[in-house]
């Protein structure tokens, strides 16, 4: 078969921006408040007290891995520091945090808008390129010129199923003659298989807590991945593996997602024609000043470099292979509402962060 003949195969790693994006309230700093207070989700067990006692005197974090590693900096301290306790805290937690997810995601009408949501999804996937900057766009569209067919993998990080409900939507036309790969949940759902924790045993202050592999993968998320008889794991590595190009949309670079950062840089080392996009907000960035827009570009390419293994002296050599895509319209799919989201009585605007 002619090179030409193999389709461009695309992988996107999707966070929670994607929801976020929805107008659906899952940052760490929504969930929170509710789960220290509200009566939905509280408890009677000491143990579980006193860890709520903990996140309290935290105050809160705006990213999800910021609390991840909070928790694993807090290994030292009760209820924590015990294998039984630490067990038994997480699984609570999940379990409140799964209950609030469904409910999250329960708001969107998914009768009167998935079809439309479905379209809307998989334009941006065929037209995802056009959002790059133009002298992006000619590096990336000359490394790997488009092909009449392309194959959407997709590595969800998310624990909602909003693209789990679009995928049966999709139409062949909707992917401009592309098709749909993989739909993979990288850590599960809020219904099945969640995991939660760090990525290493570097990001625990009380390593003593996790002398063997039982006690390791209640916390390590590599370890339980690797693991679980899902086949998560093995199966996004393969999507990646086999990748031309990679778009990382609504993720923090976080570090306790260390080992996806880490294998992406693996990725772009085993070919000069693989191409990363990395889909970022930005911070109110005014288009009128170039200069703040390249530094925002330059400081997320950094931090995407800096969780990698490669050698702070090759960085240079993978820089026109980074692009940072600043957009807040990408994903932007307008949902159709049943109810008010809780604790807002009405979304968000979708404007940028």
């Amino acid at each position: 078969m002619p090179k030409e003949a193999f389709p461009m195969l695309v992988t996107f790693l999707i966070g929670n921006g994607f929801d976020l994006n929805l107008g659906l309230e899952t940052k760490y700093a929504h969930f929170y408040p509710l789960y220290l207070n509200s009566p939905k989700f509280s408890a009677n067990d000491p143990d579980i007290l006193a860890f709520k006692e903990l996140l309290a005197e935290d105050g809160g974090y705006s990213r999800w891995a910021d609390f991840e590693r909070a928790l694993g900096e807090h290994t030292t301290e009760p209820p924590i520091n015990s294998e039984a306790a630490l067990r038994k805290c997480l699984k609570d937690f999940k379990r409140c945090f799964a209950q609030y997810l469904q409910q999250e995601e329960d708001c969107i009408n998914f009768d009167d808008c998935s079809r439309s949501m479905a379209h809307k999804f998989a334009e941006c996937l065929c037209t995802h390129r056009d959002y790059l900057e133009p002298r992006l766009f000619r590096i990336v569209q000359s490394a790997l010129p488009a092909k009449e067919v392309s194959i959407y993998h997709i590595l969800d990080f998310n624990y909602t199923t909003i693209i789990d409900r679009l995928f049966p939507f999709f139409s062949f036309s909707d992917l401009r003659g592309g098709d749909k790969g993989r739909l993979i949940h990288v850590h599960g759902t809020h219904t099945s298989g969640m995991i939660l924790g760090v990525d290493n045993l570097s990001q625990v202050a009380n390593p003593d807590l996790f002398t063997n592999a039982v006690q390791q993968r209640m916390f390590l998320k590599p370890l339980l991945n690797q693991q679980s008889g899902q086949g998560h794991d093995q199966d996004a590595l393969s999507c990646i593996k086999q990748s031309d190009e990679i778009c990382i949309f609504g993720m923090s670079l976080g570090e306790t997602d260390l080992i996806w950062w880490q294998r992406i840089g693996l990725w772009l080392i085993s070919n000069s024609r693989h191409q990363l996009l990395i889909f970022t907000r930005g911070q109110a960035l005014d288009p009128l000043f170039p200069e703040d827009i390249l530094d925002h570009q330059d400081k997320i390419r950094n931090l995407f470099l800096s969780r990698t293994t490669l050698a702070p002296e090759s960085y240079p050599d993978f820089r026109d292979r980074i692009h940072i895509v600043i957009t807040s319209d990408f994903f932007r799919l307008e949902p159709a509402m049943k109810a008010p989201l809780i604790g807002n009585p009405s979304p968000p605007a979708l404007t940028p962060a």
